[in-house]
């Protein structure tokens, strides 16, 4: 009964925690997306470290779009090439230090988008990364 109390409790802090990003700097947005990504920890949930990265990608923070860039590209629940070449794309443009890490890295993301879904779909990711960084 108590585990039951406590895993309900615990759910229930989650949704609170999920939807009330408003408090946080744009940092405390990446730092907390960045921290639910790592497989060694208990709140290992990508699904919400997306949404915490992609909130503070919103508010221009500069690591986010480079976090994005990787966290789309390597995790598995989260897969997606298209969108994180598009964030490859922004962290390469807007010139910090991972800018160089992030052009290599949209290269390798558009091979393989190449060599999985073809020339349309490398077309179809360069013009979302232009539109993500006009925004």
């Amino acid at each position: 009964m108590k585990l039951c109390i406590f895993l309900a409790l615990c759910v229930i802090s989650l949704n609170v925690f999920a939807k009330d990003k408003s408090q946080y700097t744009p940092e405390q947005l990446f730092v907390i997306g960045t921290e639910l990504f790592k497989k060694e920890e208990n709140e290992f949930n990508p699904k919400l470290g997306l949404e915490f990265m992609l909130e503070s990608a919103k508010f221009k923070y500069e690591h986010a779009p480079f976090g994005l860039c990787v966290s789309l590209s390597t995790t598995k629940e989260i897969l997606d090439l298209k969108e994180a070449y598009s964030w490859c794309y922004v962290a390469e443009k807007i010139g910090n230090e991972f800018s160089k890490i992030a052009e290599d890295r949209s290269k390798e993301i558009l091979g393989k988008i190449l060599l999985d879904d073809g020339i349309e779909a490398v077309s179809e990711a360069k013009e979302l990364g232009i539109l993500k960084y006009s925004q």
